[in-house]
């Protein structure tokens, strides 16, 4: 009978064994499982989520991304800040021109992609028509202010003959005096910035090679912009190749510019800075395409930002994107008139613009070469309020705030046989400076960005949290046990088949019977081990 109670508790001592095997090599398994479910969600998490995300952003007619696209749901505002000239016959005497900066003149925009036509290479091409409203609240005044500044219309006449022959000189001369025209002009806001009638420009179509001739019998800044587009842009949709999302193919039917002197140069890059290419990095190199500018920027990361509680990198032109020659060589396809070339800082856009002497810069010389800043009184470059920039977000490439900023400045000629300018001096004269852009987005767009960019990370981060701390957990436990099991060492809830005697001394789990000692001495008969039974 002992034997039989021996051989049944080592059957199901082996039996519970086993169970307990199995059990702890399901747990492994399932710890395993979760820790390499863990490293597939690190891995390959991201590149899923930005699958579905450029699924989405793919250009096609009637999705909720192209009707966006076609009428932006955004207000951009055009912020114009003139140069006003305090000291004009100063100026003409010697003196340093003093500037008094006057402005914002705020304008209101209303954008809408225009002459939609999709291709059956992957691209669409498009105008985009801006409108533009003067808002007085938003203005240091209203479009009837006066500023003083310089006759550009004159001036552009006086550099394009500056190498003619005197006699041609003189012409200009007699001409510009019959005109009763003067270096320095006072006309109002308005008339600067839509136009006003000049009768040298009515004139000069007469005498002034097609080339250079301005298309306009009016002079203004923005003359014949409201209301009308930049050029026809034809760009890819993504529908095939992602890394080419609404990048330019061709603009105005052309794929290459006619202006500079190398193909590269002239080569259209990037986008027209409404949308870039998915998937953003730190190294990442932007274009933009400007036609203000006649060529591409490049634009590099400057530094992280969050807008609206969405993270996005800030980019920008880097430090020498025009700076001279002898600091970037690359620059040199850009000098069409020299040597010598500007450079410095500033950018000459005349053979973009008919041959007027105008260059650029970003507002008040910023990043520009001091000589520049020292020649003129009034202005005080800062970071913050005169760099270009666009914060992107990294994920779907869509700007989250973008400021285009740039100041418009002649290049003043010194042409002593044309009398009404004898008395000019070579300057590069800042005129104005404006800012074109957003500086914030609807709620249904923050909200659609949120969801592209927090959701996927924070999805992301639980996963992984999840599936390599229970993971982790259930293998130390499985480790454990079976570290105890091995040393025979009694952990509760772990192994509880090993037990601890009395007396200190650890079994290995197998059972033991134990028999009662047999009493030494005389035994009564009459008493046994059942007392009801007993006779006594």
């Amino acid at each position: 009978r002992r034997e039989g109670a021996l051989s049944c508790l080592s059957v199901c001592d082996s039996i519970f064994t086993m169970r307990r095997v199995v059990i702890l090599g399901c747990l492994g398994a399932l710890g395993l499982l979760l820790v390499v479910f863990g490293s597939i969600v690190a891995g390959s998490f991201d590149t899923f989520v930005d699958n579905i995300v450029k699924k989405e952003l793919v250009l096609q007619n009637g999705t909720d991304i192209y009707k966006k696209w076609k009428l932006p749901p955004i207000v951009p505002h055009l912020l114009v800040y003139f140069f006003n000239v305090t000291n004009a016959e100063e100026f003409l005497s010697g003196s340093k021109p003093v500037l008094k900066e006057v402005g914002p003149y705020c304008y209101r925009e209303h954008w809408e992609k225009v002459n939609i036509t999709f291709h059956d290479n992957g691209t669409v091409s498009y105008e985009t028509q801006k409108h533009y409203f003067f808002e007085r609240g938003s203005s240091v005044g209203s479009e009837d202010d006066v500023i003083t500044t310089l006759n550009i219309p004159m001036l552009t006449a006086v550099s394009q003959w500056r190498f003619a022959q005197r006699l041609a000189k003189l012409a200009l001369s007699s001409m510009l005096e019959v005109l009763s025209e003067k270096p320095f002009i006072s006309r109002t806001v308005s008339d600067l910035m839509w136009g006003y009638d000049d009768p040298l420009l009515r004139i000069a179509k007469d005498i002034i090679p097609p080339e250079q001739r301005l298309p306009y019998d009016k002079f203004g800044f923005f003359i014949q912009k409201n209301g009308s587009t930049d050029g026809l842009l034809n760009v890819f949709t993504g529908v095939n190749d992602m890394a080419k999302y609404t990048t330019i193919d061709t603009f105005n039917k052309e794929r290459d510019l006619k202006y500079w002197k190398t193909d590269e140069c002239n080569k259209i890059k990037g986008t027209d800075g409404s949308s870039f290419p998915p998937g953003i990095r730190r190294d990442t190199v932007l274009y933009m395409f400007n036609e203000n500018l006649c060529r591409s920027i490049p634009l590099t990361f400057w530094k992280e930002v969050e807008e609206d509680g969405i993270k996005g990198f800030r980019f920008s032109p880097p430090a020498d994107v025009f700076a001279n020659v002898s600091i970037k060589p690359e620059n040199d396809c850009y000098c069409v008139g020299g040597p010598p070339c500007i450079g410095g800082g500033v950018f000459n856009i005349s053979t973009c613009k008919y041959g007027s002497p105008t260059i650029v810069s970003w507002p008040h010389f910023y990043q520009g070469d001091p000589k520049f800043l020292d020649a003129v009184e009034g202005l005080k470059p800062d970071a913050e309020q005169h760099s270009l920039y666009i914060d992107v977000s990294p994920r779907t490439g869509s700007p989250l705030r973008a400021q285009a900023r740039l100041q418009i400045n002649i290049a003043v000629p010194h042409v002593p046989e044309v009398k009404p300018a004898a008395r000019l001096r070579e300057i590069i004269f800042p005129v104005l400076w404006f800012q074109d852009g957003v500086s914030g987005l609807p709620e249904d767009v923050i909200e659609m960005l949120r969801m592209a960019e927090n959701v996927p990370e924070v999805t992301k981060a639980s996963l992984i949290m999840a599936f390599f701390i229970i993971g982790v957990v259930i293998l130390l436990g499985v480790g454990i046990t079976i570290l105890a099991e091995y040393f025979k060492l009694h952990i509760p809830f772990l192994n509880p088949s090993i037990e601890v005697k009395k007396e200190g001394k650890v079994t290995d789990g197998k059972p033991t019977l134990t028999t009662k000692p047999e009493p030494a001495g005389h035994i009564n008969p009459l008493v046994t081990e059942n007392p009801e039974s007993d006779i006594a």
